[in-house]
């Protein structure tokens, strides 16, 4: 019986297309959005802040650790340069 991992996100994907992202290009983008995850963080704790500016951080924030995720379980190169792209976009 094939192993099957819990969460469906761990299962490599095996198409011809498929072309990981290398540690190096991973670990350097992991280490970028770790910076910018830290500065939304420090933006959310910030007393007075709107309605509207705490659920745009609360949006951003999921934003983050969701393509943190996507990273840790076996981006893609197609993947990491969306990622990359989105967040020069935002600087």
């Amino acid at each position: 019986m094939a192993y099957i991992p819990d969460d469906v996100s761990q299962i490599p994907d095996n198409r011809p297309g498929y072309t990981p992202a290398s540690d190096d290009e991973r670990e350097r983008l992991t280490i970028l959005l770790h910076k910018r995850l830290d500065q939304i963080i420090d933006q959310e704790q910030q007393t007075g802040l709107s309605r509207q500016d705490r659920e745009r951080l609360a949006t951003m924030h999921k934003q983050v650790r969701a393509d943190l995720a996507a990273i840790r379980y076996g981006a893609t190169e197609r993947t990491v340069r969306e990622i990359e792209r989105r967040y020069r976009a935002s600087r």
